[in-house]
């Protein structure tokens, strides 16, 4: 079956439906501006599911860390041992019985969905459809998911996004909580408070005031509720939630228009967190880290990573002052985002045969420009020499964090080197 086209021509709820209905094996690529994505289909079912930015390996270790089953420490060991034996990340995580096997299932699956979902968004994009009669994807792992329960979910958030998008309009925006006179009450989601996306702000405010003495939201509004503190960017929340990426912009919708939280005006996310945590940033972007002691840093967490458990995966040695549950989250986004800092350079110096000269000059055709600062606020730094590079990430008190660094040979005019295959290409620690 020959299926290529623009998204503009023919549809994604066409081009499933049409795969659905014929119960097609094979492989739907789809390019767009910004991202590849392929989506893998069994007889007519989804069965697996990659985006070329957002490789489902690597975003599914920040998943398990979100939902408690995993820490950064136990992350990164299990990303050591990936890159000695080539294994998936998800086998080894069930060999040492760090997690169960049906945790490593739903991950699987909620990544693989939150991919194909975020494709209904695409406006514009080239798509092909490569009939095969066998294809390869994790058995063991993964349930096919019909075409049929996608396209209702994707027609759901087709209707409301325009919707949400009204408020929540740009990652950036942040919010804070709002006081307020009225009882927050958890409750199932069946008994909790639904917004009509008919209905003007007005109207609600004025349902609200009528005698409505408590305020009935779900569990997972109590999350997002929770995670809002005036210093999280819109983008910073939906790294760090347990849900959906819509269901977190559907949640912190919910919040704004029942008065529980309001955007933070004014100033920027960095001028927020600078506020809520005042420091001396001459410390970070006036004093210089030389390479030799960012290698000796280096070695010594190597070191020191090497010496500090027993189990390949558990019983760690506390590395300082341990992290709360979000703290550790953001650090797991902080070495994504340098890992990210990375594959944008070396496609920088396979374009324009050089390194860039600052690290703002990878946004935003590389990067995105909130990708070059830390989820606390704090920029990264960038130094380069004539064949290596590195990238220096920060704690929480801005100063610097030997095991957010990036510090890698390059070759400095050749291509940029093809995209990891099963998140094998972590954080590289130590110097080349």
């Amino acid at each position: 079956m020959a299926l290529e086209g623009t998204l503009k021509d023919f549809s994604l709820a066409d081009i499933f439906q049409l795969i659905g209905l014929q119960r097609k094996t094979g492989v739907l690529t789809l390019r767009g501006k910004d991202d590849t994505v392929t989506v893998t289909f069994l007889d007519g079912k989804v069965v697996a599911a990659d985006s070329l930015n957002r490789r489902l390996e690597t975003r599914l270790g920040s998943v398990l860390i979100k939902s408690g089953l995993l820490t950064q420490e136990q992350l990164n060991r299990a990303l050591e041992i990936q890159k000695e034996t080539l294994q998936r990340l998800g086998f080894i995580l069930t060999h040492y019985g760090i997690i169960s096997a049906d945790a490593l299932k739903q991950a699987i699956q909620l990544q693989i969905l939150q991919i194909v979902y975020r494709l209904f968004r695409w406006k514009d994009g080239d798509y092909h459809f490569s009939q095969e009669t066998t294809i390869e994807y994790d058995r063991d792992n993964v349930v096919p998911i019909t075409a049929e329960s996608i396209l209702m979910e994707g027609a759901r958030m087709i209707d409301e996004w325009p919707i949400i998008e009204k408020r929540i309009r740009s990652y950036d925006m942040v919010f804070r909580k709002k006081l307020t006179d009225q009882e927050i009450v958890v409750v199932g989601a069946d008994e909790a408070d639904e917004v009509d996306f008919d209905e003007t702000p007005a109207a609600r405010r004025k349902k609200a005031a009528a005698g409505a003495d408590k305020i009935r939201i779900s569990q997972e509004e109590k999350f997002i509720y929770d995670t809002v503190d005036g210093t999280m960017t819109v983008g910073d929340i939906v790294e760090v939630s347990r849900l959906a990426e819509f269901d977190t912009n559907k949640a912190l919708y919910e919040l704004l228009t029942r008065d529980l939280i309001e955007e933070v005006r004014g100033q920027s996310a960095a001028a927020v967190v600078e506020a809520a945590a005042p420091v001396d940033e001459t410390e970070v972007a006036e004093t210089p880290v030389p390479l030799p002691l960012v290698a000796l840093l280096t070695i010594v967490a190597v070191v020191s990573l090497a010496t500090s458990f027993r189990n390949p995966l558990n019983r760690f040695a506390p590395l300082g002052r341990p992290l709360s549950a979000i703290g550790a989250t953001r650090k797991a986004i902080s070495l994504q985002r340098i890992e990210t800092i990375g594959r944008g350079i070396e496609k920088y110096n396979g374009v324009n045969g050089k390194l860039p000269e600052k690290v703002t000059d990878l946004a935003p055709y590389y990067v995105t420009a909130s990708t070059l600062s830390d989820p606390w606020g704090t920029p990264y730094t960038y130094r380069q020499q004539a064949d290596r590079y590195n990238v220096i990430g920060f704690a929480p008190d801005r100063k610097v964090d030997t095991e957010l660094i990036l510090l890698r040979a390059i070759d400095v005019g050749a291509a940029p080197p093809p995209p990891p295959k099963n998140g094998e290409r972590g954080i590289e620690l130590v110097p080349e």
